[in-house]
């Protein structure tokens, strides 16, 4: 009867955690308790000048519950003997099996459910990437935003795969629908400061669709979150008008641009290839404007350029200017510049001598 109840709790205990640890809990203090009870009191029954303690007994209980069994205190008795067998061979040991047992499966199902996106992310400042189009587009992604610092943390959401094929330090994955609330709160949107939607395929026409969802509810659930989506096809820029994403990147209209000006000017590609990189050459970076003044961004960008940084174009809400020269500073514009590392408004201020 013992070992049929002893199964039955092991069965109950792998199906709910909860209960299981309750269990495993309740029957290791019933052991060490009822085990250091009656030893105290039954080697004392035989033996009143017995100078064996509670403390004693409680210690005898644990170390043999354990296996250890140091042999400095052993049961004289035969009641003493039959309750030893009773808590500590069928209860106890039993029950530290169990225990043991129970926290190896607890540590390989958090691993999988980890593998497999199903673990609640705990991350801060994070960047999320959303959908999988392939491998490499994804593997390209995380070398550039990683390239600043190692330690930056990235969420994959995705129900294109089930699992990661690689493993990066601080890249981890929430495996769900990408148009699920549920799955941006385990991604833990809340804390995210990024979030880059790419297309689902670079063969699916539905992308776009999916990918203005997917933004509109990363929207909704953090609107101050900065917000770049990827859209294939020019004709569905209108999907995006009513997100609130900082930047809609028309991928396939900047590859044909490309192609269009290298087979035209030779090397600009290669340019290209440098400057929007962040892991070789110069970069592109941008700048908030912290101030405004009457000084023009044409006496800031020539003060700069004697000082390796090259001010590329000035944005403005929805205005963008390449030239610039007579162009007044002004608050909240962006500043967009080539140089070797990113600078604050701060410090490009005092490169220009402005400040």
């Amino acid at each position: 009867m013992m070992l049929v109840l002893l199964s039955r709790v092991f069965r109950k205990i792998r199906v709910t955690k909860a209960w299981g640890l309750s269990a495993v809990a309740g029957l290791l203090l019933l052991a060490v308790v009822g085990n250091s009870t009656c030893f105290y009191l039954f080697e004392h029954a035989a033996d009143v000048e017995c100078e064996v303690t509670l403390e004693d007994s409680l210690w005898y209980s644990v170390i043999s519950i354990t296996t250890i069994g140091y042999g400095d205190f052993y049961a004289t008795t035969t009641a003493s003997r039959i309750t030893t067998v009773f808590f500590v061979v069928f209860i106890g040991l039993t029950a530290f099996s169990l225990f043991f047992g129970l926290l190896i499966d607890w540590f390989t199902e958090f691993a999988l459910r980890g593998d497999r996106g199903m673990r609640q992310i705990h991350a801060s400042n994070h960047i999320l990437i959303v959908n999988f189009p392939s491998e490499s587009r994804v593997l390209q992604l995380i070398r550039e935003l990683q390239s600043d610092s190692k330690q930056q943390e990235i969420v994959i959401v995705t129900d294109q795969i089930e699992s990661l094929p690689f493993n990066i330090d601080n890249v981890m994955f929430v495996r769900g629908s990408t148009v699920s609330e549920a799955t941006y709160r385990m991604a833990a949107i809340e804390n995210a400061s990024h979030a880059i939607v790419l297309a689902t395929s670079y063969h699916d026409s539905n992308s776009d669709a999916i990918v203005a969802s997917a933004a509109s509810v990363i929207d909704h659930l953090k609107p101050e979150i900065h917000l770049v989506a990827e859209c294939l096809d020019d004709d569905h820029l209108m999907l995006f008008n009513s997100v609130n994403t900082d930047a809609v990147v028309s991928a396939m209209r900047i590859t044909g641009n490309l192609l269009v000006q290298e087979s035209r000017d030779p090397g600009i590609s290669q340019v290209f290839d440098i400057v929007t990189s962040n892991l070789m050459g110069d970069t592109i970076f941008s700048t908030m404007v912290g101030s405004s003044g009457k000084t023009t961004y044409g006496t800031m960008a020539k003060n700069l350029l004697d000082n390796d940084v090259n001010v590329l174009a000035i944005t403005r809400k929805k205005e963008t200017f390449t030239t610039f020269a007579n162009i007044s500073l002004q608050q909240d514009d962006n500043i967009v510049y080539l140089s070797k590392e990113r600078k604050s408004w701060d410090q490009l201020e005092s490169l220009s001598n402005l400040g």
